[in-house]
């Protein structure tokens, strides 16, 4: 596997070129897994805005934990995204082998098209434990010169997303939060410097 750049080493302020992506799974967000209703499509076009918005800004290594929802929504963008870009590349971070063994098919089947597409899989646990998710989430956390997650901060904030988005705040991680229910986004951990984001 090839070497990561840790964040920030050897760059400027402000340069990113490494964003993971956390974000809620079906079960926490109001249409579950109803993919077609409109507020689904509205936040799957809400993350492809921001990620497309990296992108022109220089942003071309992406990471995803292909979680169910948000990762796999994201994952499927960056997908698309590089077929116009070849600098674009998809990293997924698998918690541990065999994580989709009791998804519905559908949603198996959409795992297997991002890690075959990936440009690279880093198998955090040979075996699922405990700790597997939260190694992932630490993971994602800290190949990330930026983080966009979409985080509902009332209802989920200790979810995996929100320990996540914690973990990465504590960090000094820069973070774009996208609110599932009202599609507003914020930021964490910006500054004046990094007002090209």
């Amino acid at each position: 596997m090839r070497r990561v750049t840790p964040s920030g080493e050897g760059r400027k302020m402000g340069e990113f070129v490494s964003c993971s992506v956390t974000g809620h799974r079906p079960s926490r967000l109001p249409y579950k897994y109803n993919e077609s209703h409109p507020d689904c499509a509205a936040l799957k076009l809400a993350i492809a805005r921001e990620l497309e918005r990296l992108r022109r800004q220089g942003v071309t290594d992406f990471y995803t934990g292909c979680a169910q929802g948000v990762d796999t929504w994201a994952g499927e963008c960056v997908l698309e995204m590089m077929k116009i870009d070849g600098d674009i590349r998809l990293h997924c971070v698998v918690p541990f082998s065999g994580q989709d063994k009791k998804w519905p098919r559908e949603h198996r089947e959409r795992y297997g098209k991002l890690l075959t597409a990936a440009s690279d899989i880093e198998l955090v646990s040979g075996q699922y434990s405990d700790e597997s998710y939260l190694k992932r989430n630490r993971v994602l956390a800290d190949r990330a010169d930026v983080m966009l997650a979409v985080l509902d901060k009332k209802k989920n904030a200790h979810s995996g997303t929100g320990y996540t988005v914690g973990y990465a705040q504590k960090n000094n991680k820069p973070i774009i939060v996208i609110d599932p229910l009202t599609l507003k986004v914020s930021k964490i951990n910006f500054y004046e410097q990094l007002a090209l984001i």
